[in-house]
């Protein structure tokens, strides 16, 4: 670290009259080691479940809120984040955690400078791109101060490593481990009536328009028209983004010349039948399995108060996906599917007809439903990598009770 770093850093952190209280940590019950989790983001369910899972007797907690789904519950809140030296200093000696973990957080310097002076080793992940540096120069040398105190980064791709190097983080110190992502849970539908459906649906091109406002009805309508000239015994699964939409957007369907069958009324989707309807989305997990494609709707003309769905719900359960411009609600995971080419993006009424059209080739589809399960599951498989890297800085390497996994090996 530079002179200018060091005593940035020192003015900031020095001791002040009456500092070094702190409110006493809530600490997990349990002797197995500690770690302390702070910050949140993406990240933090998926790692806290993998260090669940790969060691047993390890104890997890928290330094502030950490925000993130899905946190196991034994991840118990145990301190306030301190604001200074002592209070830092007096939370490591009382928690005596064996690893700190950092989730896409503001970095906590006083945490930070507390640790390092402990021996305590301190591992930040970026789970999104690592932001460049544009401070002013004394906070970009505070910045790149409290960055020297981390004993390792891991970092989701090669340009944030880059970045890591600019802002001057020893090689050493940094990791590429892969784009960690939520673990979502897979919906689930009624196996026998899948069964049943599969089997009458046999032989049949069936794609999914899931979540789909009255405003984008006219252009899946066009695009249902022009799949029909290429397989004319397609069926088409419309689930609207409002219950309450339902009446209308089947009445507008029939209006425009195709059979429906509605879901709401009991009919089955027989073989003159062009389009079902259904209720709601919660049936989703249902007609996901049945579509070899799925057009998410909202992201071509959003509705206010309706966010589009996760486009991971379809790519967990083999459906090839088409979407619009809007990707706001899920930036990370559209990037990640399109890079993959997992996903087909669209920019106007007429180029969903397009690629729909496009997706009837059972070939086309089947390769971007598998990038797309790909790109899904991988989620998994970093964050165990991730895991891993944590507990090799705990004596016994985390595989008490663990999976017996071996060692980190790079990315």
């Amino acid at each position: 670290m530079s002179v200018i770093s060091e005593l940035a850093l020192w003015r900031r952190l020095r001791p002040q009259p009456g500092e070094g209280t702190a409110q006493a940590p809530s600490l997990p019950l349990g002797d197995g080691p500690l770690i302390l989790l702070h910050g949140g983001g993406s990240a933090a369910g998926p790692v806290a479940a993998a260090l669940a899972a790969r060691r047993k007797d390890l104890r997890m907690g928290t330094v502030g809120p950490v925000a993130g789904a899905d946190l196991p519950e034994l991840v118990q809140v145990t301190a306030r984040v301190p604001s200074d030296g002592g209070a830092a200093r007096a939370l490591i000696a009382q928690a005596a955690p064996a690893a700190i973990v950092l989730l896409d957080a503001d970095l906590p310097r006083a945490l930070l400078a507390a640790a390092d002076e402990a021996g305590v080793p301190v591992t930040l992940i970026q789970s999104g791109p690592l932001q460049r540096a544009n401070d002013p120069w004394w906070r970009a040398n505070m910045s790149r101060g409290a960055l020297s105190r981390v004993s390792r980064l891991l970092v989701p791709d090669t340009a944030s490593r880059i970045e890591a190097l600019r802002q001057g983080v020893a090689p050493a110190r940094i990791e590429v481990t892969g784009q960690l992502t939520p673990i979502r849970r897979v919906l689930p539908c009624n196996s026998r009536e899948y069964a049943a459906l599969q089997a009458q649906l046999r032989n049949r091109h069936v794609w999914l328009a899931a979540g789909v406002p009255l405003a984008e009805l006219d252009a899946v309508i066009d695009a249902h028209q022009a799949v029909l000239s290429y397989r004319h015994r397609s069926l088409l699964i419309v689930a609207p983004a409002r219950p309450a939409d339902e009446p209308a957007l089947a009445a507008a369907l029939e209006a425009s010349g195709l059979t429906v069958a509605r879901r709401a009324l009991d009919d089955e989707p027989t073989a003159d039948m062009q389009v079902l309807v259904a209720e709601d989305q919660t049936e989703l997990g249902l007609w996901y399995r049945l579509a070899s494609v799925t057009w998410l709707g909202g992201t071509l003309s959003p509705e206010a108060g309706v966010p589009p769905r996760h486009p991971f719900e379809p790519a967990a359960l083999g459906s090839a996906i088409i979407h619009g411009p809007d990707m706001s609600a899920h930036v990370t995971e559209w990037r990640q599917l399109g890079a993959a080419g997992a996903a087909r993006k669209i920019d106007s009424a007429a180029t969903l007809a397009a690629a729909a059209s496009d997706l009837t080739a059972p070939d086309v589809a089947a390769r971007m439903a598998q990038a797309a399960w790909g790109v899904e599951t991988s989620g998994a498989a970093v964050a165990t990598r991730v895991a891993t890297v944590i507990l090799s800085d705990i004596d016994g390497d985390g595989d008490s009770g663990g999976d017996g996994g071996s060692g980190w090996g790079g990315p």
